[in-house]
């Protein structure tokens, strides 16, 4: 078994140090990823199975844990023919650079974003329609009775086997400044990321949409060339964005989520056996939203208030001044998105009608 820590001599620095340019991180990132990825090479073993294991998720946040539960699962079962390559923070650079990897077989399992994914599965940019899910509870109804069947063919098509979705929450609205109605943000400099919906929602919304890179988004609020950001409250405290933007406004407006996948070729040719401890090595989804939620309560009920983040729950007046600014916004989505997007968004109009009909059924009894 091999773990590749996070932090090695001579690339961590303080931040006080000096800091590479983009184009010199990006050259380094790449000749990183290739020699972990070329140390890693096909097994002289045939009776080996070698499953590399690739992620970005940030030490101590609840994904990162995760992923360390899945290695003590496999672990634990002590099969001598499974050697378990763990790059689960960044180690092998960029989601673009990871799923390249993973589509070639050179990485066998990845965690990531719905907005990296996106990029291979286009019709995933449904799911980040502002205001698409009213609860937790529906979205996951929806997801696991009405999403799994499409998605799993959507990235079958691509090679790839859609292991689990892996939540990530709701985004909200974080700002230097408070902003609590959409009145607040017209012309307003936000991040939208290089997801549709996200983009969609801040041009309805009326903010001025300036493309940042996620890596790029504190130096950007610290600069000034950002103002506003969206995003989930895990990463949000754990980065070190609320120092730079702490007003926090909860809109609920996108609910966000990654998700776990495997090189389908790999999996399908694993023995029988092998299969099964790898799979079971995933936690479930119930596990993985309650253990999830319950972090992201911790969160937000400590880690917000020793940043000095300021917390704005808004009034039913305010929340619906910002659903009504996002009106028409899922047909631009769709629109945008191509492919199946419509077929996608009408299996999860279908599910929240069903899920609104068992919920009334329920009151009942």
């Amino acid at each position: 078994m091999r773990v590749f820590p996070k932090k090695r001599r001579g690339v961590s620095r303080g931040p006080q140090s000096y800091q590479p340019g983009p184009a010199c991180q990006r050259a380094t990132v790449v000749a990183f990823a290739a020699l972990l990825l070329g140390a890693c090479g096909p097994a002289h073993d045939s009776n080996i199975s070698r499953v590399r294991v690739a992620s970005l998720s940030a030490p101590g946040s609840p994904w990162h844990d995760e992923w360390l539960r899945f290695q003590q699962r496999v672990e634990a079962r002590q099969d001598p023919g499974i050697e378990l390559d763990m790059f689960i923070a960044g180690q092998l650079g960029s989601e673009e650079t990871v799923l390249s990897n993973l589509r070639r077989g050179r990485v066998q399992i990845g965690g990531f974003s719905l907005h990296g994914l996106a990029t291979v599965v286009p019709e995933l940019s449904v799911l980040l329609a502002p205001y698409l899910f009213e609860s937790r509870a529906e979205v996951d109804f929806v997801m696991d009775n009405y999403l799994t069947d499409i998605f799993n063919e959507l990235f079958d098509a691509q090679g790839l086997t859609l292991l689990r979705w892996s939540e990530v929450g709701w985004n909200h609205i974080f700002c230097r400044e408070p902003v609590l109605t959409p009145d607040d943000i017209q012309d307003v400099k936000i991040r939208a990321s290089s997801a549709i919906g996200p983009q969609v929602f801040a041009r309805r919304v009326g903010a001025d949409n300036v493309p940042v890179a996620y890596a790029e988004l504190i130096t950007a609020l610290q600069t000034g060339l950002l103002d506003c950001g969206q995003g989930g409250i895990g990463l949000y405290a754990l980065t070190g964005i609320g120092r730079e933007a702490p007003q926090l406004t909860l809109t609920y407006h996108i609910f966000d989520t990654g998700l776990i996948v495997a090189n389908r070729g790999w999996l399908n040719g694993l023995p029988a056996d092998r299969r099964m401890i790898i799979l079971g090595g995933i936690e479930s989804a119930d596990d993985s939203r309650r253990l999830l939620r319950a972090a992201l309560r911790s969160i937000q009920d400590e880690r917000l208030a020793d940043l000095g983040v300021v917390l704005h729950e808004l009034t039913a007046e305010q929340q619906a001044a910002w659903r009504a600014a996002a009106i028409g916004s899922h047909e631009e989505v769709i629109e945008i998105t191509g492919g199946r997007a419509r077929e996608v968004y009408d299996l999860i109009v279908a599910g929240k009608r069903a899920f609104k009909a068992a919920a009334a059924t329920d009151a009942t009894q």
